[in-house]
């Protein structure tokens, strides 16, 4: 794993736009995983300013799937991923937007459409570059503790620290409001990716990075699960490092 620190959110959403703006460009037919959490959406509004400020690359040739949707939002719902996905991206760059693929939430066979995503995914083989935000609880896409190597793309239930994490804030106002189950990209198709970027940003993240970087693979907290992925980046803010830079001294802060 190659673990990357950065002074602040900003920095590190920066550095996250870069990296995908180069494999754009290196790679015109690129497929992307994306996730949609505060530092990708960051991340987002900074790769699209490249994308216009005539940065070398086009998203005319490039697919894009994104990791997860809350069950029962339909695509128009501003809560939704797909809504967020279009607004942050995809209506502001030149990709074809039958090359956007985002579970569909309101699905009427909710089963099929998790494993038509799969199918999807598989006959573009499979995903390039992932981007996936790190959850409190060590949660990517969904894959809530507890997920397996070998899960497919499914409805998980949300675990109660998921739902207090993304209540309340700008997405969900209120617990009362917030889908209990969503739509995951399976472990299997996550660790399949050819290179992942994990991001996190914030003290709140602190001790779930520190857990991550300083633990062992396992189904208990996920993302250790990508500890022995042949192609990982870790991209975190200082706040989220604050306990490996406690411990660990060789630690420095990129910019």
């Amino acid at each position: 794993m190659k673990l990357q620190v950065f002074r602040s959110r900003e920095s590190a959403g920066h550095a996250l736009a870069r990296l995908l703006a180069e494999a754009i460009a290196e790679q015109p037919d690129l497929t992307l995983g994306l996730s949609a959490g505060n530092t990708s959406l960051y991340a987002y509004a900074e790769l699209v300013r490249l994308f216009h400020a005539k940065g070398g690359f086009s998203f005319r040739r490039v697919t894009c799937f994104n990791t997860d949707e809350y069950v029962g939002l339909l695509p128009g719902d501003p809560r939704s991923t797909r809504y967020i996905m279009n607004y942050h991206l995809f209506n502001q760059v030149d990709v074809q937007r039958e090359q956007t693929y985002v579970p569909t939430g309101d699905a009427a066979d909710i089963d099929a459409e998790c494993s038509a995503y799969d199918l999807l995914i598989q006959a573009r083989g499979g995903l390039d570059l992932l981007v996936l935000g790190l959850g409190h609880n060590g949660h990517i896409g969904l894959n809530e503790p507890g997920s397996t190597r070998g899960s497919h793309t499914r409805v998980v239930d949300l675990t109660p620290s998921t739902l207090a994490a993304v209540s309340g804030g700008e997405r969900f106002k209120h617990l009362d409001e917030t889908p209990s189950k969503a739509i995951t990209l399976g472990m299997a198709e996550i660790l399949n990716a050819r290179k992942v970027l994990l991001i996190a940003s914030g003290l709140g993240k602190s001790e779930i990075v520190h857990r991550v970087v300083r633990g062992r693979a396992g189904p208990s907290v996920p993302a250790t699960l990508l500890l022995n992925h042949p192609d990982l980046t870790m991209i975190i803010d200082h706040d989220a490092a604050s306990r490996l830079e406690q411990s660990d001294p060789r630690i420095r802060v990129l910019a």
